[in-house]
């Protein structure tokens, strides 16, 4: 018998009779359009410094916006571990219908703020807590709609898991080509009055599209249903027999997270304030890096499929820890498309995460695991930015954008390793569960 970590004495998840594809583009679809609400702050980082924190000047106007920012997603793995919690407990579809609405709804309402010059702190404190309320909701997106990909289908979790994840890309290209589209349609100007609040206010159709995909495509997890959660899913979790995988996982996206958010919230700025280009040309390069994260996810999860999630990570990994300081050298001498290699190199192990985490922890608490374990990287990851922001002065945005990349590649390489020697010590067979 297959032995399942923190799930020793059951048998190993039966194999759907049928796969549920319309799950995981249910699944990719709302993980999108979740994403467009979180991604248009990250585009808009350059403005909303200037709307909310100009008494600041642009250096610490920066420094604070991306602060705003890590703190909403220092709060994700709270929202991960409330709404994975329900996920096992009640099923997947209900913590996903809960996390949609909540996300769109509070972008939205950042359209309506006030800025700074109308209504002084009141503006940057109604944009903290409206990013914590996002923070929240997308952590609890996550807890659900990764794992249910994965359990949905009997052969090509890898795919799955990658498409899935390749939803948030989408979203992220739809973020970015709003910002653009606005960009090209008002007058440089008026992005810095009205054009933010339009980014922002088209956050609550997004919720609709998606409520409505959801509403059409959604069944529930087909191994939830035959083996339902841990009536504690928190207090299992942190059991013995489920403590040491879970901490695996945990190092693993403290390290792609690192990487990650060092490339969302920096392209933007070493696009906008070191290479001085126009607004709109950069939002031309950060959609195509959206285009390029969705195929680096999609590769990243399909890899696994070949090969096992870890040996995947490892692989991503190392790619990334040998080719950052050259592709960042080429992006700061004035080649903005090097943004694009960039961030292929780091996004990759993304798409691995929903396998990973599926071959290591026990259906049981596996919601609980994803919420919490995936956003919990954000512990690290959060601060990523901010940083290097602050070491740029003294180090130059070479070696500090290089050395938050390497540093992540690092934690996901150490994570793998672990994975390997923790797989062979519990004979756990990776990949597909009908072998």
């Amino acid at each position: 018998m297959i032995k399942y970590p923190g799930d020793p004495m059951a048998s190993p998840p039966t194999t759907p009779r049928r796969s549920y594809w319309g799950n995981v583009a249910a699944s990719a679809a709302g993980w999108g359009l979740d994403s467009y609400d979180w991604i248009s702050y990250t585009a808009l980082t350059p403005i909303l410094s200037d709307v909310f924190f100009k008494p600041l000047g642009p250096f610490y106007g920066i420094l604070a916006t991306l602060v705003v920012f890590s703190i909403s997603l220092v709060v994700r793995p709270l929202g991960g571990l409330i709404f994975g919690r329900l996920a096992d407990l009640y099923g997947r579809r209900v913590s996903l219908y809960t996390a949609m609405i909540g996300a769109g709804a509070s972008t939205f309402l950042m359209g309506l703020l006030p800025a700074y010059d109308q209504a002084g702190v009141l503006a940057p404190a109604g944009l903290l807590i409206l990013r914590i309320s996002v923070g929240l909701f997308l952590g609890g997106e996550y807890s659900a709609s990764g794992i249910m990909a994965v359990e949905s289908v009997s052969k090509w979790r890898g795919a799955a898991g990658g498409l899935m994840q390749a939803g948030f890309s989408l979203g992220e290209l739809a973020a970015f080509g709003v910002y653009t589209l606005v960009a090209l349609s008002l007058p440089r100007d008026q992005l810095y009055t009205i054009g933010w609040r339009i980014v922002f206010l088209s956050g609550i159709v997004t919720a609709i599209a998606g409520l409505v995909l959801r509403t059409r495509l959604l069944k529930e997890s087909p191994e939830w249903e035959v083996y339902r959660g841990s009536r504690a899913p928190v207090r299992e979790l942190f059991s013995r027999a489920s403590l040491a995988p879970f901490s695996i996982v945990l190092i693993g996206t403290m390290g792609w997270f690192y990487a990650y958010y060092t490339v969302l919230q920096l392209a933007p700025v070493i696009l906008n304030r070191e290479l001085k280009l126009d607004p709109a040309f950069a939002g031309i390069v950060l959609t195509s890096m959206a285009a390029v994260d969705a195929l680096g996810s999609f590769l990243g999860g399909l890899l696994s499929d070949f090969v096992g999630s870890w040996r995947a990570l490892m692989i991503w990994s190392l790619l990334k820890i040998v080719a950052a300081y050259p592709v960042l050298y080429i992006l700061l001498s004035g080649n903005p498309w090097a943004t694009l290699a960039w961030d292929f190199i780091v996004v990759g192990p993304v798409g691995v995460f929903q396998v990973y985490i599926y071959d290591l922890m026990s259906v049981r608490v596996r919601a609980t695991a994803a919420g919490l374990g995936y956003n919990g990287g954000l512990w690290l990851g959060a601060w990523a930015a901010p940083i290097a922001t602050l070491l740029s002065p003294s180090l130059g945005w070479l070696f500090s954008l290089t050395l938050n990349t390497v540093l992540g590649g690092a934690l996901v390489l150490v994570s793998s390793l672990m994975a390997s020697a923790y797989i062979a010590r519990k004979e756990v067979v990776l990949g597909r569960s009908d072998k």
